[in-house]
């Protein structure tokens, strides 16, 4: 088995146990998405070219925002 499928079948089981488990539903979320991302990452380096676009975060202002002023 290689490790790219090892890595989906990690994430398929948590997204199942937190169905299951709805007490722990978001620490098992985010063990699929630790898999998830490992499972990306061997895949963007067997590939040349990245199969998703990059995404950028929004820069707040600097210095205070006028919707809290109370």
């Amino acid at each position: 088995m290689n490790e790219l499928t090892r890595l989906r079948e990690l994430e398929a089981d948590c997204r199942r146990r937190a169905q299951s488990e709805p007490e722990r539903k978001w620490y098992w979320l985010a063990q699929a998405a630790k898999y998830q991302i490992q499972a990306n990452l061997e895949v963007g380096e067997t590939t040349a070219e990245p199969s998703a676009p990059e995404v950028r975060l929004a820069s707040w202002p600097i210095g205070g925002d006028e919707r809290r002023l109370h």
